[in-house]
């Protein structure tokens, strides 16, 4: 029934769109819900308590409108979990917590976007910016004012944004053609900036990365040094007019460097002629960093006058990541961080739809580092984004063959150990058990594409994202059948190395370069290893 009572209008009106999108609260929701106010929490904390024994209720307390929608959160977790709160009180641990849409590729399209406010504030999410890397208005028609429909559509942003405690951030990307000794350059981006904040806009971001690292225009040649010196006095000129507009703006600079140790020329120097106010990214010590840690942002402050604002390239896969597919959790980003960073923003994947799945996990750890399991924070999102239990098994396995990239020691986890077990058992002389092994998990796997490709998937866009991998993910079972026949017919020699024909060391052969010529990344390089010694071994035996 959920009864809400003691809330204000705009908290039923968004309670009544919470509740639309998650069935669980039609099924088996709260009879009742009170809310009351207490002024001594935080503009985003609230105090919780939910009963799921016998007629389930809860109660919120809160001193905002933000306090009340992250409660919204806490109240569908114990839902899901079906763990009951008890007075607990829940405060965010990065102040900033954001997502930026800031990859290259097809740019989200507006339903995209405005869904996108509405999970994003789902998952803890307080900040949206929009800086897509090719959408011309960014970066190649920046000097041109912005249009009507452009600012409409912000608006609605906006909106959407307000709705679901989000503020909504614009960047301008100038660097590939300004010239940055010329005060019309400065007057150029402002116009934008005083257009977006006609609408509402108080954050924006200028952005100087990915572009040429020296001067290009003869005129910055001959006033500037250095490209360095060129950007400080751009951006420092910008910020002066940007605060003429309205003392509540703010500017957060992307530099050249945006990566590293932080003991680099550029980003020292250029950190320490830019003006205090100005909020610094950085993505760490890569530009997909395995790690972010304390010490790397201590240094990184001591040396630039900034507290770095990070800019985490996770789970975008653009670029030369274009066959990787990231869809597992946020990892080695310390506890603790938030006290050395003015905030974090993940960059997503053009593949709307699932980067939902990391991004949850992601929202999880920046609302409460020091609580942060990656492996049941990722079992939790596939359970608050697909309702279906046996539509969430067959993707779930899909899925988890997937994990690999800077952040996975051990990618596809449940494969491996599976692929090291049948290893282990023809190479101690047990070929039938491998072989079993092997069929039983290509079994499942096909079983799972069946599911998967049926119309009744109860989430076809992720399968429509996902495609190319399913299609890898079907080859390699229908393969892997195969590769079990192979390994079930082989005998066992004396020193209890398989012995083969010359027909099975071919089609081993055959398997591999099917499955190699398909760039698309699955299971990491165990599947390729694991079928060479297999060869080998079989090759061996032939010459013996």
């Amino acid at each position: 029934m959920n009864n809400l009572l003691g809330a204000t209008a705009e908290e039923n009106a968004l309670f009544a769109s919470f509740i639309e999108r998650h069935q669980v609260f039609s099924d088996s929701g709260f009879s009742e819900i009170v809310v009351t106010d207490d002024s001594k929490l935080g503009a985003e904390e609230s105090i919780v308590t939910t009963s799921l024994s016998g007629d389930k209720k809860a109660s919120i307390e809160r001193s905002t409108y933000a306090g009340f929608r992250y409660a919204l959160n806490v109240l569908l977790k114990s839902l899901l979990s079906n763990v009951a709160f008890t007075g607990h009180r829940h405060s965010p641990g990065f102040k900033t917590r954001g997502v930026i849409e800031g990859f290259y590729g097809t740019p989200w399209s507006h339903e995209q976007r405005l869904r996108g406010l509405a999970h994003f504030s789902d998952f803890g999410f307080n900040r949206y910016l929009l800086a897509p890397k090719d959408d011309p208005w960014h970066r190649y028609d920046w000097r041109s004012a912005l249009s009507e429909d452009f600012l409409s559509r912000v608006s609605d942003l906006i909106a959407q944004g307000r709705k679901n405690a989000i503020t909504v951030a614009v960047a301008i990307s100038p660097g590939l053609t300004v010239e940055y000794s010329d005060a019309n350059d400065v007057q150029a981006i402002m116009v934008r900036f005083k257009q977006l904040h006609s609408i509402g806009v108080r954050e924006f971001g200028l952005f100087l990365d990915d572009i040429p690292a020296r001067l290009q225009s003869e005129n910055d040649s001959a006033k500037f040094n250095s490209i360095m010196q060129a950007h400080s006095y751009y951006c420092n000129a910008v910020w002066t007019e940007l605060k003429k507009l309205d003392s509540d703006n703010t500017l957060a600079i992307c530099p050249l460097q945006y990566n590293g140790k932080a003991t680099e020329e550029y980003i020292t120097e250029f950190g320490k002629a830019l003006d205090p106010e100005l909020s610094l990214i950085w993505t760490g010590r890569e530009i997909c960093s395995e790690y972010l840690d304390v010490f790397d942002a201590k240094v990184f402050k001591a040396n630039t006058n900034h507290t770095p604002l990070y800019w985490d390239n996770y789970p975008v896969n653009d670029v030369a990541m274009l066959h990787e597919l990231h869809v597992g959790p946020i990892e080695g980003r310390e506890k603790g961080l938030e006290d050395h960073s003015l905030g974090y923003f993940a960059n997503p994947m053009d593949r709307f739809e699932l980067s939902l799945i990391s991004l949850s996990t992601i929202g999880d750890y920046l609302w409460d580092t020091h609580g942060y399991n990656p492996e049941n924070s990722w079992e939790y999102s596939l359970t608050l984004l697909a309702d279906n239990t046996g539509d969430r098994a067959a993707i779930r396995n899909l899925f988890r063959a997937c994990f690999e990239s800077c952040l996975r020691v051990n990618p596809a986890p449940d494969f491996s150990a599976m692929l090291e077990a049948a290893s282990f058992s023809w190479k101690t002389g047990k070929p039938a058990q491998a072989a079993q092994l092997i069929e039983a998990h290509a079994s499942q796997m096909l079983r799972d594409v069946s599911t998967i490709k049926s119309p009744q998937f109860s989430k076809p866009h992720w399968r429509e994202e996902s495609m190319k991998w399913l299609t890898k993910y079907e080859a390699v079972g229908i393969a892997l059948l195969e590769i079990a026949r192979i390994v079930g017919s082989c005998g066992v020699s004396k020193n209890s190395n398989l012995s083969g024909s010359k027909a099975d060391l071919d089609q081993i052969t055959s398997i591999r370069a099917s499955l190699n010529s398909d760039p698309t990344r699955l299971f990491g390089n165990g599947l390729d290893m694991t079928l060479a010694e297999l060869g080998d071994e079989i090759r061996w035996s032939l010459t013996a």
